[in-house]
C-alpha cells in the first residue's frame, strides 16, 4: 500500500498562497520562516485528506472553493502575524 499518495488538500492551498502572496512581499526570510507559517496555518484549518486533488475539486461547489481560499488566506495571515510577533528576534 502506497501511503504517500494521501495528503491534506489544504497543504497545496496553503503553500500556493505563501508562494504567491507571502514570499514575494517578505524578502530575505529563511525557509524556516515560511515553513513555520505553513505549519501554524495548517493546524488551524480542517483536515481534508485526498488521494488526488482532482477528487476534491470535482466535488466542491464554487462557494466551497471560495470559502476554502478565504480560510487559507485568513489562517496564513494570522500565522505570519504570530511568527512575526513571537520569533522575529531569531532572524
Amino acid at each position: 500500500m502506497e501511503r504517500s499518495e494521501i495528503h491534506n488538500y489544504y497543504e497545496h492551498l496553503v503553500f500556493d498562497y505563501i508562494d504567491e502572496h507571502i514570499i514575494p512581499n517578505t524578502g530575505g526570510k529563511p525557509d524556516d520562516y515560511f515553513l513555520d507559517i505553513a505549519c501554524i496555518a495548517l493546524n488551524k484549518l480542517p483536515n481534508r485528506y485526498v488521494r488526488h486533488d482532482v477528487d476534491m475539486a470535482f466535488f466542491l461547489s464554487q462557494k466551497d472553493r471560495e470559502d476554502m481560499r478565504t480560510a487559507v488566506r485568513n489562517c496564513v495571515k494570522e500565522a505570519q502575524t504570530f511568527i512575526d510577533q513571537h520569533f522575529e528576534s531569531r532572524d
